[in-house]
């Protein structure tokens, strides 16, 4: 069971992606190639610069539109980046935020200064969960770079979904790919290999050579018959090809008031296997949420995918509640992006309403990865455990 928007421009694309007016679309794609082309061009020859700060950056972004898993990986190295005593900021765009102001903070590191719709959801759900850890948002990344090291004196930042943002010059630049399916991680020449509009692709394949490291998402959501390390490093040979995973970390309540207890998933599945789920969700890649869901066993699973960075209404509620009493569920998942969004819309409802808590895992090759990511040689992530 999906749900779609019509004035959702990723929803709109992704109708398109496997229908016969794709093609209409495809010179739109060729006119949209020759546009990336000369821009990368300008900057590779220097009339075009990027401007830096007088700190390391270090970028998480992707090359296709959709989740690629690229908020969880910036989640996982800050939260190393922080516990190796690195002072570390998050600089984000705010996409769909409804602010005036050109650079908003949204947390200071111990308080969240920004509400939901001046923030965005992406950057309100990491100040939400990450303490001790700045996040700055605005279409200007060099701005707010600025603005953190100013207020926040900070060793690090980190570039949330800045790989096209070339403007701010950054010390290592990180792919995530996800793995499977018509995904860029396929690379078996679907229409997902096309640039947008008529495909998913931000950028062509060649871009990939810019990135220090491509990080394979998902790898254990689906069966992959040829190995995707290998056909990477033959794209991008001077990059660290890596593979993660989601694990699930726990679940917990959408509201305290709601009756259910939070699950450690590391330890017990109790709380989903067998049971009926409905799984409500406005991310980019819904697909990976229930396959996240589906380790653990479960008797059923509906999906109800609203599009990407989608803001709940009691209409979608009632909808939800609709879909709720049809499929017979137990209980209803969501992602902790759609948390607050759905928090405030939860009242008196009889439902349970759950949030599940994922981490990404990379399977090997950490210590790689820590030279990467701080060449300079002050290797303060020495000991870390394979868990990023």
């Amino acid at each position: 069971m999906k749900r779609t928007h019509p004035l959702d421009l990723a929803s709109l694309q992704q109708r398109f992606l496997f229908s016969p007016i794709r093609f209409l679309l495809i010179p739109l794609s060729w006119f949209y190639g020759l546009i990336v082309s000369v821009r990368n061009r300008l900057y590779v020859l220097g009339v075009l610069k990027a401007r830096r700060l007088p700190c390391r950056v270090i970028s998480v972004g992707n090359i296709a539109v959709g989740g690629t898993g690229k908020t969880p990986a910036v989640i996982a190295i800050a939260k190393h980046l922080q516990r190796e005593n690195v002072r570390v900021a998050i600089l984000l765009r705010g996409y769909k935020r409804a602010s005036r102001e050109q650079i908003t903070v949204v947390s200071d590191g111990e308080r969240v200064c920004a509400t939901l719709k001046e923030s965005g959801d992406e950057a309100y759900m990491l100040a939400k969960h990450l303490r001790g850890i700045p996040i700055v948002v605005g279409r200007r990344r060099y701005q707010a770079g600025r603005v953190a090291l100013e207020r926040f004196d900070v060793d690090v930042l980190l570039l949330d979904d800045g790989f096209q943002h070339r403007q701010l010059a950054r010390d290592v630049d990180i792919l995530t790919v996800p793995v499977g399916g018509d995904s860029v991680g396929s690379v078996e020449g679907g229409c997902g290999e096309r640039l947008l509009p008529a495909g998913t692709l931000r950028e062509p394949f060649t871009a990939l050579r810019r990135a220090d490291v491509i990080l394979l998402t998902h790898t254990d959501a689906v069966d992959m018959l040829q190995d995707p390390k290998a056909t990477f490093q033959q794209l991008a040979p001077n990059a660290l090809i890596l593979e993660s995973v989601h694990q699930p970390v726990r679940l917990y309540p959408l509201a305290l008031k709601q009756s259910f207890e939070e699950v450690d998933l590391l330890h017990t599945a109790k709380a989903l296997t067998g049971k009926r789920i409905l799984a409500v969700c406005g991310v980019g890649n819904p697909e990976a949420f229930v396959a996240t869901l589906r380790q653990y066993s479960p008797e059923h699973v509906t999906l109800l995918a609203f599009p990407d960075h989608h803001v709940y209404t009691e209409v979608d509620m009632a909808e939800i509640d609709a879909a709720f009493r049809k499929s017979e569920a137990d209980l209803i998942v969501t992602t902790q992006k759609d948390e607050q969004k759905l928090a405030g819309l939860v009242a008196d409802r009889e439902v349970v309403i759950v949030v599940l808590e994922i981490a990404l895992v990379i399977k090997d090759g950490v210590e790689k990865f820590d030279e990467v990511l701080l060449s300079d040689g002050s290797q303060i992530w020495r000991g870390l455990e394979p868990r990023l």
